[in-house]
């Protein structure tokens, strides 16, 4: 079992996180969903987002802290947030 990546952290609970690069399915690291978006990925895909402004900044534009955009909508449109007719829906 793997366990979070971050000096000091032991939790198990652990995302794989890939790097835009890795062409493989091997996780470049594993962090718990405290230490993801502190390393630049999103605690919910794994995917890295360091440096995104919507990701870096995501409560300024109104998305969840440490969740990429991708996600955040997909959770939002899960819980039933948007509208059938909703004109700003661009992820599908």
């Amino acid at each position: 079992m793997a366990h979070c990546q971050h000096l000091g952290c032991t939790e198990e609970n652990v995302t794989a996180c890939f790097y835009p690069d890795n062409e493989t399915e091997q996780p470049n690291e594993y962090y718990c969903t405290v230490h993801a978006a502190k390393h630049g990925f999103c605690y919910m895909c794994g995917q890295f987002w360091g440096g995104v402004e919507s990701f870096e900044f995501a409560t300024i534009f109104g998305g969840s802290e440490g969740v990429c955009e991708i996600c955040d909508y997909l959770a939002s449109a899960e819980l039933g947030e948007f509208d059938d007719d909703d004109d700003d829906c661009y992820w599908g």
